[in-house]
C-alpha cells in the first residue's frame, strides 16, 4: 500500500505522519470550517420583513380570515397561526347566522412590537399589533375597532391564534356554549 507523500524540509514523509505532527493545526482548521459553514448558513436565513411589507401581508391575511361570506374555511385556517387546530371551531362560527354578515376586514394600523410585548400577549415573535374593523356588506363596520395580533412564522405573516380564539370565545358566549372552543387553549 503506498502512502501519499508530503515534502517537508528534509524529504518526503507519509501524509499520516505529516498530519500527526500538525495536531494543533487541525482543531483550529476544523473550528474555522465550522464557523465558516455557520456564517454561510446564517446568511441564507430570511430576515424579518420591513414594516411596509408587513402591513400589506398582514392586511391580506386579515381580509382572508374575516371574509366569512366566502365560507372557505380552508383558506381562513391557512391565514391563522396553527390554523388547523382551530379549523373545526372556525367552521362552526363561519356557518352561523351571526357570522354571515362578515365580508372582510379593514386593517387600520399595524405596529411591530417588542419581543417582550409579544410574549406578554402570548404571541410568538416576531409579532405585530393590529387594529382592525370587521366589515359587513357594502363595507360597513360590523365590529371594531378591534385589536388583534399577527405573528411571522415559516416566512409569512399569519393572524395570531390568540386573536381568533378571543373572537371564538365571544362567539361561544353569544351562542350560549360553555367551555373553550376546540383548538383554543384556556387562559
Amino acid at each position: 500500500m503506498s502512502h501519499a507523500s508530503v515534502e517537508h524540509g528534509r524529504g518526503a514523509q507519509p501524509r499520516s505522519q505529516f498530519l500527526r505532527g500538525r495536531r494543533g493545526v487541525l482543531p483550529l482548521l476544523a473550528a474555522a470550517l465550522v464557523a465558516l459553514a455557520a456564517t454561510a448558513c446564517g446568511s441564507s436565513t430570511p430576515s424579518e420583513p420591513s414594516a411596509s411589507a408587513s402591513k400589506a401581508d398582514i392586511t391580506s391575511e386579515y381580509k382572508t380570515l374575516f371574509n366569512f361570506s366566502s365560507k372557505n374555511v380552508t383558506a381562513m385556517a391557512g391565514a391563522i397561526q396553527d390554523g388547523s387546530a382551530v379549523k373545526a371551531s372556525l367552521s362552526t362560527a363561519v356557518h352561523s347566522a351571526i357570522a354571515s354578515a362578515a365580508t372582510g376586514a379593514s386593517v387600520l394600523a399595524v405596529t411591530l412590537i417588542s419581543d417582550s410585548k409579544c410574549s406578554s400577549k402570548k404571541v410568538p415573535t416576531p409579532c405585530a399589533s393590529v387594529s382592525y374593523d370587521i366589515l359587513g356588506s357594502g363595507g360597513s363596520v360590523e365590529l371594531g375597532p378591534e385589536t388583534g395580533y399577527a405573528t411571522y412564522a415559516t416566512g409569512k405573516w399569519l393572524v395570531a391564534k390568540v386573536t381568533i380564539c378571543s373572537l371564538l370565545d365571544e362567539f361561544y358566549a353569544v351562542e350560549g356554549n360553555t367551555g373553550t372552543p376546540a383548538g383554543c387553549a384556556s387562559s
